[in-house]
């Protein structure tokens, strides 16, 4: 295979989000045409369906925003009437099973394949592994595991996130002689008793997101009437999203109108807040109809470390950290990428920034572990990344295409992407 055009690195929901978007602004065909080359670490697409999104819990948003940005002519039209995407939108803005959502990736995926069988420039290498990212004179070389690897002038990094303990927590567990698990294997289709000690019935669970009321809500569910004790350790107050100010004020949660709304949507603590199966079970608590469960403030590393004492087991939903690459410059000197949270940062222009805020032409990130700055998504006061399928297929992934079709229109010298509004 000669040089392709564009590379991307993982063909998970990042990467589908990418293509959907390429589709819907008229740069897929091109993309195809001239070369795409996505590399994948799993042996085949069959392996990636119990990664990803694949989570046994319902999702923290309205099923509808798992279909926005899909072109119902393009490419990736048939998802809409396909099985999986038939039962997202009859839920409208209700939750649904995260399951149901790897389902519609898969078939992203499929139709992808499908579309790649059909260009000879492009295909899809698994088992492939990227070792290092440099830079060089036409673009990015992805050097890989396997071999040399490939130059491109575009690159697209979509490799996702994994789960992260923090240090200190860990710490924690070890002087208490507390087992620590993630809650990324809790909340996936599992047998959680095999995970968890002969016995347990005394659990803390770290953290506030949607991810660690659903850690309860499983072990609710699993061990009710058998004496269990939960402890929710969190350090900060506990959120609940709103999609008002006016609803905000009703339900009696304080906010300040500034900092915690966003501008975008008009919703109060977007991403910091709890929604949907979450939220209920939070407000049952505060009600007195879970008394197994404690709300324990823990400000600081000693308050957890206090905390954990005579807990059989603790569960975190600390969060994930970015599967970045190592990066080089063209002297092939290491490359820090800057952060947003725990995010890699990425300019408004889609692509990635270094820790002194350059942009690297480019190289490209998109999905979870990629935090896209000067967005207008999210609340001020919300220190993370704004995620969610519909952002990273929405402006996320237009961010991406008009830098990847800036790219194309100077190499080919005309003007490849349609007009989209």
């Amino acid at each position: 295979m000669t040089n392709p055009v564009c590379q991307i690195v993982g063909f998970g929901p990042g990467c589908t989000s990418f293509l959907i978007a390429a589709d819907r602004r008229g740069i897929l065909p091109e993309l195809l045409a001239r070369g795409l080359l996505i590399h994948e670490r799993e042996g085949s697409a069959e392996a990636l369906l119990p990664v990803g999104v694949n989570y046994d819990i319902p999702s923290n948003s309205d099923a509808s925003d798992f279909l926005d940005g899909i072109a119902p002519d393009g490419l990736f039209g048939p998802l809409l009437d396909g099985p999986a995407g038939r039962m997202i939108r009859m839920a409208g803005n209700r939750a649904i099973s995260l399951q149901l959502v790897a389902l519609l990736v898969a078939e992203a995926r499929r139709l992808t394949v499908e579309a790649m069988r059909r260009h000879p420039n492009s295909r899809i290498a698994y088992g492939a592994t990227v070792t290092r990212v440099s830079r060089t004179a036409e673009g990015w070389r992805l050097h890989l595991a396997q071999g040399r690897g490939f130059e491109s002038p575009i690159a697209v990094l979509a490799a996702g996130s994994a789960p992260h303990l923090p240090d200190g927590l860990r710490r924690a567990a070890a002087d208490a002689g507390v087992p620590l698990l993630h809650s990324d294997a809790v909340v996936r289709p599992c047998d959680v008793t095999a995970l968890l000690p002969d016995g347990a019935r005394s659990i803390a669970v770290v953290g506030a997101s949607h991810s660690a009321f659903s850690v309860l809500h499983k072990l609710l569910e699993l061990y009710a009437g058998s004496g269990l004790r939960l402890t929710l350790l969190h350090s900060g107050p506990i959120r609940r999203m709103h999609r008002s100010a006016s609803l905000a004020r009703a339900a009696g949660e304080r906010f300040d109108p500034e900092s915690d709304l966003c501008p975008a949507s008009g919703r109060v603590f977007r991403f910091q807040g709890l929604y949907t199966r979450s939220r209920v079970l939070y407000e049952q608590i505060l009600a007195g109809q879970h008394p197994m469960v404690t709300l324990r403030p823990c400000p600081d590393e000693a308050d957890i470390a206090d905390a954990l004492r005579g807990m059989d087991a603790v569960v975190a939903a600390t969060g994930y950290r970015p599967n970045l690459p190592p990066l080089a410059d063209a002297q092939d000197r290491p490359l820090t990428a800057g952060r947003n949270g725990s995010a890699v940062m990425v300019g408004s222009d889609g692509q990635l920034r270094t820790a002194d805020g350059d942009a690297l032409p480019g190289l490209l990130g998109i999905g979870l572990g990629f935090g896209r700055d000067g967005s207008g998504i999210g609340e001020p006061s919300y220190r993370g990344a704004p995620v969610g399928i519909n952002i990273f297929q929405g402006p996320d992934g237009d961010a991406l295409c008009a830098r990847a079709a800036s790219v194309l229109q100077h190499a080919a010298g005309a003007c490849l992407e349609k007009e989209y509004l």
